[in-house]
């Protein structure tokens, strides 16, 4: 397991994010559960969009990629921040050359890129959401949908059961299955069924659980699309109900996909108020979100605002 940063006596603490579709960060001073959130950013960068047959990113991605590190690493320190840890994860562990992208991240920020697994980044976002008391007294079912992978966390209460990461991002699917602008309802059927054949190959049940919680951009997206949706611009936090949490049903989540698959790019932009790399990948986002609670079986979802960030800010907080 990666150890805690030392934090000496320094009061603010950010994490840089670096996901196969965008590029987050948060800034935090200790609270008195979790981590008090002063700061969020966030810039599209989709690392592992055309990544090559033999599994390398491109050239022109890890430039990207690396200039929005420093941009966000520079606003950190702009802000004061003494600590700040970068950490990588699906597009960037899968990839062969990953010690060129830690490389040039290093010489654009001056930060030592964190290349982390599929199992720790499963770890942190738990330890996101038990955070806000959800998963403490009832068994969960906790995922985190990103760009390449999606994680997924079965727990008893505060303990957890098992842990899984699978390849199933909403930039990879977009890709995989040419689901980007207006959506076929065959496609959709193609999609859900790689997602349901991949929970059954690696054998995830959820046993005993009462509650399902998702994170990430889809589902972030899904509660904006829900409440109103609300303009969110990028360095803006997002409504504070959702980092405690926003319930859907999932007849609203299959309705929600039916609209989106049937707009075209700019409709979803206009109409519904999704930035332009979000919009190419809903469609196979919120496929995998509904997939799962078939899957699971679950008639409700809860959807929070949080993510890996949280997890290892809480673990970057002095201990008492």
């Amino acid at each position: 397991m990666d150890q805690p940063a030392q934090h000496g006596d320094t009061d603010r603490f950010a994490v840089i994010d670096v996901g196969s579709n965008s590029v987050k960060f948060s800034i935090a001073v200790a609270g008195e559960r979790r981590p008090s959130i002063i700061e969020t950013g966030r810039i599209v960068a989709q690392l592992g969009s055309g990544m090559t047959d033999e599994g390398k990113l491109n050239d022109e991605s890890m430039q990207r990629t690396a200039d929005a590190v420093a941009e966000l690493a520079s606003e950190a320190r702009a802000q004061e921040v003494q600590v700040i840890r970068a950490v990588a994860t699906s597009a960037a562990r899968e990839a062969s050359n990953s010690g060129k992208l830690k490389k040039m991240v290093k010489e654009s920020s001056g930060l030592e890129l964190e290349i982390i697994s599929g199992d720790r980044e499963a770890e942190l976002i738990f330890k996101a959401v038990s955070g806000h008391h959800l998963v403490h007294e009832q068994g969960s079912i906790v995922f985190d949908t990103g760009g390449g992978s999606t994680e997924i966390v079965i727990a008893d209460q505060k303990k957890i059961s098992g842990c899984w990461s699978t390849p199933l991002g909403a930039l990879r699917l977009a890709h995989q299955f040419q689901a980007t602008g207006r959506v076929k309802r065959r496609q959709v059927e193609d999609i859900r069924s790689h997602v349901s054949l991949v929970i059954q190959e690696q054998g995830i049940e959820a046993g005993e659980t009462d509650l399902i919680i998702g994170t990430g951009g889809t589902c972030t997206a899904l509660a904006l699309m829900d409440i109103g949706p609300l303009p969110i611009v990028r360095k803006s936090k997002p409504p504070s109900i959702l980092r405690e949490n926003h319930t859907i049903s999932r007849d609203k989540v299959e309705e929600l996909l039916t609209m989106v698959r049937r707009m075209e790019l700019e409709e979803r932009k206009t109409k519904v108020g999704l930035q332009a790399r979000r919009a190419e990948i809903i469609v196979a986002g919120i496929c995998i979100v509904a997939e799962l609670m078939q899957v699971f079986q679950k008639d409700w979802l809860t959807l929070m605002d949080v993510g890996l960030r949280d997890g290892l800010l809480r673990e970057m907080m002095p201990q008492d």
